[in-house]
């Protein structure tokens, strides 16, 4: 959320003031716009990891139904 609002107010404070020229407006707009994109790159790497961590704690959670003794094999 701290990234976004860095960038919208970059784009709504700085971007104005260098809309001199386009090669000015790409450069002040470039640093904000890296940053949105590795935290948003970072965000999904560690949500995969938090889906994978519960993925895994609910697998190795027992199940109700193995706590019920199975029937014993009958014998020939």
């Amino acid at each position: 959320m701290i990234i976004l609002s860095a960038f919208l107010l970059a784009v709504g404070v700085v971007l104005p003031a260098n809309l001199d020229s386009p090669s000015q407006a790409i450069e002040s707009i470039l640093m904000p716009l890296t940053f949105v994109g590795l935290g948003t790159i970072l965000y999904g790497i560690g949500m995969h990891l938090h889906l994978m961590h519960l993925n895994l704690v609910r697998q190795l959670q027992p199940d109700p139904t193995d706590d019920r003794s199975s029937p014993p094999d009958p014998e020939d």
